[in-house]
């Protein structure tokens, strides 16, 4: 019985081939979406432009009527501290702070901005009260270890591009390829692999997900799972 990693290499040239003599066209990616929350009138044009150069931007308009599983990044702008503190604490009493929950608790990746004037204070290492302060900072430190960033407009723009970067490349792999192999399976990160059904799979590819316990999942090419 011929070794796995010979079929495995044999595919591999196979594609090579097949993608020089036929020219195998490129698949365009869809940017990643982001959703927007707040009050935009608060942030630099040039700032905007640069984000949409990177993402998908989805204005809160309905938060309600949102699903969370189609966005990738979710960023409060002009956040209060109000927001802040009922973030940290798992309160859930306005429109703002109901979604933040949700995003929480279904681990959707989360950035606040605070308003010019709490950053002022809060990223101040000499603050005029530094006991209240201090109890603000605790706020912000919670929020990371419940995975949400409380950063500057400044900081989530120089970063947006890399995380937006990422989750493209993320679904090039799995969905977007043509042929996925044992280096893709070990690569992946994500316990889920989705591909269409025009992708091949190597039998090493599925030996290994087996391995590590994760699962190869193949949709029709119009959505449907089979």
């Amino acid at each position: 019985m011929m070794d796995r990693n010979i079929i495995e290499q044999i595919v591999l040239e196979v594609m090579k081939q097949l993608a020089s003599k036929d020219q195998i066209p490129s698949i365009n990616i869809q940017k990643p979406k982001l959703l927007i929350v707040g009050d935009t009138s608060f942030v630099e044009p040039s700032y905007l432009s640069r984000l949409e150069t990177k993402w998908e931007s989805i204005k809160d308009n309905e938060s309600e009527k949102i699903k969370l599983d189609q966005i990738n990044q979710v960023v409060f702008l002009h956040a209060t501290q109000d927001l802040l503190a009922k973030g940290a604490l798992g309160i859930f009493d306005t429109k703002e702070s109901k979604l933040l929950s949700k995003c929480l608790l279904e681990s959707v990746p989360v950035s606040i901005i605070p308003t010019v004037y709490l950053q002022e204070h809060l990223f101040n290492e000499n603050p005029k009260n530094k006991p209240y302060v201090s109890q603000l900072q605790e706020y912000k430190q919670r929020l990371l270890t419940f995975g949400a960033k409380v950063e500057t407009i400044e900081s989530f723009i120089a970063k947006s591009g890399n995380a937006a970067e990422a989750i493209t490349a993320k679904t090039s792999i799995t969905k977007k390829k043509k042929l996925l192999t044992q280096r893709d399976v070990q690569d992946c990160r994500d316990i889920e692999l989705v591909v269409d059904d025009q992708t091949i799979i190597t039998p090493l590819a599925r030996d290994t997900a087996r391995e590590m316990g994760k699962i190869i999942k193949v949709i029709e090419t119009k959505g449907a799972k089979r």
